[in-house]
């Protein structure tokens, strides 16, 4: 037992001995050193979770060089990692501001604790605690359901429930992608300066720009019709309903190429004055549905105010517009067509202009017959490539019944006519600039007049 003994003796003073002989890179006996946090504090004492606090500190090393002061925040038991402050030298003083996330299930006007914790180069640290803190929990006056697809609905807080924020009467397909946003650009896009929630490691949880979006699915149901954000939980709840008759769908077009864009046409017959309903990407706010044969009524319904017939419904992807032909050739009296250079259908994304032609239903502009030998168009009216705009109405497409500059009188907004001998083409004025306009020809007196629409 005794040469036991003797032998841990000579081992743990092996250790020692080898441990005080632990010399550094130049040969020099490293001293062992703890560094110090003299002085720490953090302001304000009350704040609110999502915003930043500061903190003040001095903190130094006798010896070994200071790395790192590490802050976390102890809520409830939970403990937050909130900055790594890199550090350099023997000593420092700190005053930086530092983000304090808001995470879930965390009550307002909750106790909080700050631990400090200051490392040097090999590793040695010490602890400061700092308490006394309470967190509150924000309040919106709104949140902002971003959809993937570009869709933004308002999200309100509840009466009974200011941590839930909830959209109603929304119509959004049964699944979709989506992020909740604290505010948005005036482009509407997400402001990140603001919380957003998105998806990390499929929770939903407080992100940056690189976050993943949140996969939503509204359960037995053919779209989403309400929208629920538990900001408390960070938990979304959807409810949907069943799709109302008539409708448009997008899945009863047919996909095609008409002069190089994408296109989703569909054959059907519409009434005069019956609204349809509109649902999945057909919703977006950012089509425009013809505006001489359309009236947006909501979200998803939408009224035809053209004659009872049989249509052809085009749906531009590129444009995100939704225009018609009918499905005999338009002639006089129940139509007047116009084509020319510059010319296109209203389009929130992108112009568009036609070129002379009836080729497809890109090449001219259809009008409405608003009373008996009146018409209406509404389009939008640029300056093409090479410079040139210019119209001219027919009574039908086979440029048949034409009619120039000279044959009309004009109201409105001024219109000019070709100065180029034998065109007689209709110019837009200077005074009428680029634009959308609604032009109403009435061929009873041959007039044009001519207003500026604004999309809503």
């Amino acid at each position: 037992m005794r040469t036991i003994n003797k032998i841990l003796s000579l081992c743990a003073f092996s250790i020692l001995f080898f441990a005080s002989c632990e010399k550094d890179e130049d040969n020099n006996p490293i001293t062992s050193s703890i560094p110090v946090i003299e002085e720490a504090s953090i302001t304000p004492t009350t704040f609110t979770f999502g915003d930043s606090v500061t903190i003040t500190a001095t903190v130094s090393d006798a010896i070994k060089t200071l790395s790192s002061l590490d802050v976390q925040t102890i809520v409830n038991g939970r403990v937050i990692p909130l900055q790594k402050i890199l550090l350099d030298g023997n000593s420092a003083v700190i005053n930086e501001k530092i983000f304090v996330p808001l995470v879930n299930n965390i009550a307002d006007n909750t106790s909080v604790t700050f631990v400090l914790k200051l490392t040097n180069n090999k590793n040695v640290s010490s602890t400061k605690e700092l308490s006394g803190f309470t967190g509150k929990r924000p309040h919106f006056s709104q949140l902002h359901l971003v959809v993937e697809n570009g869709e933004i609905y308002t999200l309100v807080p509840q009466v009974s429930n200011n941590d839930n924020y909830e959209a109603l009467d929304v119509v959004i397909s049964k699944s979709f992608a989506y992020r909740v946003a604290q505010k948005i650009t005036a482009n509407n896009e997400i402001d990140y300066s603001g919380l957003v929630w998105g998806d990390i490691g499929g929770k939903i949880q407080l992100i940056d720009e690189t976050g993943n979006s949140i996969f939503g699915f509204a359960e037995n149901s053919d779209y989403t019709s309400s929208v629920i954000f538990d900001s408390y939980n960070f938990k979304t709840s959807l409810s949907g309903d069943a799709y109302e008759t008539p409708n448009f769908l997008l899945e009863y077009f047919t996909e095609t190429n008409i002069s190089g864009e994408e296109f989703y046409t569909l054959e059907t017959t519409l009434t005069k004055g019956v609204e349809y309903f509109v649902y999945g990407e057909l919703v977006s706010n950012n089509i425009v549905y013809n505006l001489d044969f359309f009236e947006r009524i909501n979200p998803n319904k939408i009224k035809f105010l053209g004659e009872t017939g049989d249509y052809t419904l085009y749906y531009n992807k590129t444009r995100q517009h939704v225009v018609l032909l009918p499905d005999v050739s338009p002639v006089y009296p129940d139509y007047l067509v116009i084509t020319g250079g510059g010319l296109g259908y209203p389009s929130k994304i992108a112009k568009e202009h036609t070129w002379w032609g009836f080729g497809n239903v890109r090449d001219f502009i259809l009008t409405r017959q608003i009373s008996p030998n009146v018409y209406q168009a509404t389009m939008y009216i640029h300056e093409k490539d090479d410079g040139w705009v210019g119209f001219r109405t027919y009574e039908d497409t086979n440029w048949g019944g034409f009619k120039t500059y000279s044959d009309y009188t004009y109201t409105g907004l001024p219109l000019e006519g070709d100065p180029t001998p034998g065109e007689g083409n209709i110019l837009p004025s200077a005074e009428m600039g680029e634009g959308i306009f609604r032009i109403t020809i009435n061929y009873n007196t041959f007039n044009i007049n001519v207003e500026r629409v604004t999309l809503e």
